[in-house]
């Protein structure tokens, strides 16, 4: 890892909360600023895949602007201009639309034409929800290690069913009492720490915020990225969800680029990639991560 070199920076969203974030910028200019998202109890400068993921934007002429959405972190508090509980225990994923949208009027206030978002874990759920709900401003979307949110793919899973059910059970009479804020101590789908509230708006919604959802509403070019142990082996939520994601493309029928010629299946809409050797943070494979990344990149670069 490289020490980069940028600004601490920061944008107020439309319903007043002030977020900050780090921008750096190539040596030469760049045309393209791309928007880097963490996952669930992430921040803006704490992970080591953020910044490697900033450093491939680097390589490739374009400016890096890691961000923080009001979810970052495990608690936090608004710095606007009333009081607000924020963090990933109190989130409520429908937001990220506001904080996405807020990142975006920064970066195309700094000049730079083109915006795309590079996200990880929930912060790739968040930023895949506020692309198919017609967030503005963003024509390039790299997913990497989105997990399923969805209700009744939980409640299946043979070994944790009855810890979810118990969990969900318990949120539910929490809010129903008018507990939404009380913290609960969760062991599926996520060990954590996180208020009856957000566990509902999460884990209990259904297939809203499940991507396999939406995937058809999201009409740009798109790069989906998970390790190969989380997709074989890993988790009910993690399952499969390639091929599950490649078959729901094929059946949404959104797969054909505008001007790609038809034997050029390199450069369809979306494109699903699984690294070999790697886990959910890619710790064994970034540079296989990098190769992926950097072989979409140019196939997809100032095209509409």
């Amino acid at each position: 890892m490289h020490t980069l070199y940028g600004q601490l920076v920061e944008t107020s969203t439309d319903d007043g909360v002030k977020l900050h974030g780090f921008l750096a910028h190539p040596k030469t200019s760049s045309r393209r600023v791309w928007i880097i998202v963490h996952g669930v109890n992430g921040n803006f400068y704490g992970s080591s895949l953020l910044q490697f993921l900033a450093e491939t934007c680097l390589l490739h002429g374009d400016s890096a602007l890691l961000i923080n959405t009001r979810g970052h972190d495990l608690a936090s508090f608004g710095s606007s201009d009333y009081p607000a509980r924020l963090g990933s225990m109190f989130e409520t994923i429908k937001y990220a639309i506001e904080d996405l949208q807020g990142w975006i009027n920064f970066a195309k206030s700094e000049g730079t034409p083109r915006v795309g978002v590079i996200a990880h874990s929930l912060g790739a759920v968040k930023s895949a929800y506020a692309l198919a709900h017609k967030i503005e401003g963003i024509d390039r979307f790299i997913a990497l290690s989105p997990p399923r949110l969805n209700t009744d793919l939980l409640l299946a899973d043979p070994k944790k069913c009855d810890v979810f059910r118990e969990h969900l059970a318990q949120a539910q009479a929490l809010c129903q009492a008018g507990d939404d804020h009380h913290i609960m101590r969760v062991r599926f789908p996520l060990p954590n720490w996180v208020s009856a509230a957000t566990f509902l708006d999460k884990y209990g919604s259904g297939a809203t915020y499940d991507y396999l959802s939406f995937i058809g509403e999201i009409h740009i070019p798109t790069l989906w990225v998970f390790g190969d142990s989380e997709v074989r082996a890993g988790s009910v939520n993690f399952r499969d969800a390639d091929r599950l994601l490649v078959d729901a493309i094929q059946r949404c029928s959104i797969n054909k680029l505008e001007g790609a010629d038809e034997a050029d299946h390199s450069r369809t809409l979306h494109r699903v990639e699984v690294i070999d050797g790697a886990d959910h943070s890619y710790r064994a494979a970034r540079e296989a991560l990098r190769r992926c990344i950097s072989n979409w990149m140019p196939l997809h670069r100032d095209r509409g």
